[in-house]
C-alpha cells in the first residue's frame, strides 16, 4: 500500500505487506524484503512479515529495510543503511546494521540539543522525552 504524496525513485519495488504512509520518500534502489530468512528452494509466502513506514519518513538510496520493521514518523534512514529493528519517530539511523546517530526535525534538518531542547531553523522546537528515547516536536 502506498499513501498519498509518496515519492519512489528509480529501482524501488514495494511488495505485498509493505505499507508506506503519506509523504514517504524512497531513494533510488532502496529495498524492502518480505521474508526474513529466504531460501530459493523453500516456498515461504505464508511467512511474509509486514513492514510499516510511517508518515513523512525518508529512506536513503540503497537502504535495505528488513521485513517486520516499523520506521517511525519523519525518521531519516541513511543511504546504504540496513534496518532490521524498529526506528523511533524523528530518529536518524545509518550503517550496517543501522544505529541511531541523532534526531531529525519534521522539515528534515538534523537537530542539535542543548539541555534536552533544540530549535530548528524552520521555527519548530524539539524536546527530548524524559527517557531520551524520543522527541516531541512543536510548531514555532
Amino acid at each position: 500500500m502506498i499513501g498519498d504524496g509518496c515519492k519512489l525513485q528509480n529501482n524501488v519495488s514495494v511488495y505485498k505487506g509493505v505499507t508506506l504512509e503519506d509523504n514517504v520518500f524512497c531513494g533510488p534502489s532502496c529495498v524492502f524484503t518480505n521474508v526474513y530468512n529466504p531460501r530459493a528452494f523453500i516456498e515461504r509466502k505464508e511467512e511474509f512479515r509486514p513492514t510499516l513506514v510511517k508518515l513523512g519518513a525518508t529512506l536513503g538510496a540503497n537502504a535495505t529495510i528488513i521485513c517486520g520493521a516499523t520506521i517511525g514518523r519523519y525518521a531519516m534512514i541513511g543511504a546504504g543503511a540496513v534496518v532490521r529493528d524498529d526506528v523511533p519517530d524523528h530518529a536518524i539511523v545509518v550503517g550496517v546494521p543501522a544505529r541511531q546517530i541523532g534526531w531529525a526535525c519534521t522539515c528534515g534538518a538534523s537537530l542539535r540539543f542543548e539541555d534536552a531542547v533544540a530549535t530548528c531553523g524552520c521555527g519548530r522546537t524539539a524536546t527530548l522525552t524524559d527517557d531520551q528515547r524520543g522527541v516531541r516536536i512543536s510548531s514555532g
